[in-house]
């Protein structure tokens, strides 16, 4: 029975969202209608966590579709696995954040590990500011020598870093940070906010990807990302500056 009000559900879910613009906003009804009654348990678990009395909760999703996002007003967020238990990715997640916290300058949301039954929930602190896609294009554009160094001075800083607590998660535990080489957030194109009066950078967010890698597939997304939004040019500015801060580090060593 319940499988079978999943499958109806699903085609229920497909034929509602073949009528919405947009991916993102197909993902969120779809998990409202395929995951209510989870979704519904979810939100009383997080206004339960988070002091238990909320005027707003938001709900998004993440990418892939593999997690439930749900913003409790602007105190903390919290990830809810969708086809999982969650476990192992939010201990993964967390081991990360904790490595980079210390390292980033630019702050990353406290993360804690929540144990809900046999899911893993992760909540973090709220990340204020605005994302770099939900800005007006004139003023990303306008503004390019604030975004673009702060960007590349996180990049060199999480990829020149070798955190001793995490050289297990390498998959060489003996390689070394090089030249778009090393610790790479791999989802950067989305995952920070910004001040919207002063275009500092507040806060870099989701680190679930996070890798020992070379850059090239990361940057490659990143590129294809803000030039679909219109930042074109962005990409090359960072670049550029990424650039002059690894040459720097080779004259002074």
């Amino acid at each position: 029975m319940d499988e079978l009000k999943i499958n109806f559900r699903t085609f229920f879910a497909n034929a509602i969202c073949g009528t919405i613009p947009g991916k993102h906003r197909r993902d969120i009804v779809r998990i409202k209608i395929k995951y209510r009654e989870y979704l519904h348990k979810c939100k009383q678990f997080a206004v339960a966590h988070a002091g238990g009395v909320a005027r707003r909760v938001k709900i998004d999703v993440g990418a892939r579709s593999h997690n439930l996002i749900l913003l409790v007003d602007k105190s903390c967020a919290f990830k809810f696995p969708l086809h999982e238990n969650g476990y192992e990715k939010s201990m993964r997640e967390k081991r990360i954040v904790d490595a980079f916290s210390k390292i980033s300058p630019i702050k990353i949301p406290k993360m804690e590990i929540l144990q809900w039954g046999d899911i893993t929930v992760r909540k973090y602190e709220f990340a204020d500011g605005v994302l770099l896609k939900k800005l007006p294009k004139k003023s990303v554009m306008q503004n390019y020598d604030k975004i673009a160094p702060q960007i590349a001075k996180f990049i060199f800083t999480i990829g020149n870093s070798d955190p001793e607590q995490i050289r297990d998660m390498k998959p060489n535990k003996n390689d070394k940070p090089a030249y778009m080489h090393g610790w790479f957030h791999n989802d950067i194109a989305e995952n920070f906010t910004i001040d919207r009066n002063t275009f500092d950078i507040k806060y870099f967010i989701d680190w679930e990807d996070a890798q020992f890698t070379d850059f090239k597939l990361g940057l490659m997304y990143m590129r294809r990302s803000w030039e679909k939004s219109g930042f074109t040019g962005l990409y090359e500015r960072v670049i550029q500056e990424y650039d002059k801060l690894y040459k720097k580090s080779r004259k002074q060593s």
